[in-house]
């Protein structure tokens, strides 16, 4: 063999030597640049679960301050149904007060205008006589209710009985913009039989006689003070909104006692009338947004 042919043969293996290392040189930079690109998706990935953590503790925080936010502001609201209630009461004791009738209680804990025996009705009695000073207390009481609660409730539509703009300028305002819910005449008695010792044969219980008193002076009121049955209250179900007029009568006889019974006192102090004044409250901020819309007005400062 020639030394031109062994030389061509030299070059030529030489040159698929270099060919190969040039491939396998490739194909390792091409390995380590798909392990490179597949570290980087990791650390993306890492980083991205990162932010995807991060993103869900700041919803979580921001949901609880939003949550804060709605507590406050229903304890707010609720702080200024309270408020308006005792307003009520006390706005009626003095219209009361201011007309001659004394010894008028208020409970505001529970809401409560006391009427104790002997402003209305004396031991067994239910019946309002003529020209009689348990009428005028009555009549009296009609007048503080139509004077007191026309800012505090609202219409047979739903909407409050008098403007913002005019109940703001009112004595009896309602600028904690809280409503009356419903106002009962409550009847009470003591735990002593009747034993028939009254002159209305058909009253042989204490219920009874609770009863009587109680739609008694429901009548009254509403003979002296009409207007007082066109104000209404809410009424808010699950899903639905209603109104119904705020004043009713409710009869308890002897089962709520005020005190107990075991002496004279106790027994006279549980023969009362008691005027007890329901507010409504919403449960929960929706509830308290949704009677906002409902009644076209904010129903608390904290939302304005």
């Amino acid at each position: 063999m020639s030394a031109d042919h062994t030389g061509e043969e030299h070059d030529e293996e030489s040159f698929f030597v270099s060919m190969t290392d040039i491939m396998v040189g490739l194909l390792f930079i091409f390995i380590l640049i798909i392990m490179y690109f597949a570290i980087q998706a990791k650390l993306d990935m890492q980083r991205i679960e990162e932010l995807d953590d991060k993103v869900e503790i700041m919803t979580e925080l921001i949901s609880k301050e939003g949550d804060k936010k709605r507590v406050a502001e229903l304890e707010a609201y609720q702080a200024q149904v309270t408020a308006q209630r005792k307003n009520i009461l006390n706005w009626i004791r003095a219209q009361l007060q201011a007309n001659g009738v004394d010894g008028v209680e208020v409970i505001e804990e529970q809401g409560v205008l006391r009427l104790p025996e002997g402003i209305l009705f004396g031991s067994g009695e239910f019946r309002f006589e003529p020209e009689s000073k348990a009428l005028a207390t009555a009549q009296a009481l009609a007048m503080a209710l139509d004077e007191v609660l026309p800012c505090s409730v609202l219409d047979s539509e739903g909407l409050p009985l008098l403007p913002e703009e005019l109940c703001d300028q009112a004595f009896y305002h309602n600028k904690n913009n809280a409503y009356v819910q419903a106002i009962y005449i409550e009847g009470h008695t003591d735990n002593e039989r009747i034993r028939g010792r009254l002159k209305d044969p058909n009253l042989t219980t204490n219920l009874k006689l609770s009863a009587r008193r109680a739609t008694n002076t429901f009548e009254i009121i509403r003979d002296t003070a009409p207007r007082v049955l066109f104000f209404h209250g809410p009424s808010l179900g699950q899903d639905s909104f209603r109104v119904e007029p705020v004043l009713a009568s409710a009869a308890y006889g002897e089962a709520r006692p005020a005190v107990s019974n075991a002496t004279t006192e106790g027994r006279a102090t549980n023969r009362r009338i008691d005027l007890r004044v329901v507010m409504y409250v919403p449960s929960n901020h929706d509830s308290m947004v949704r009677f906002s819309n409902q009644i076209g007005a904010k129903v608390t400062s904290v939302l304005d």
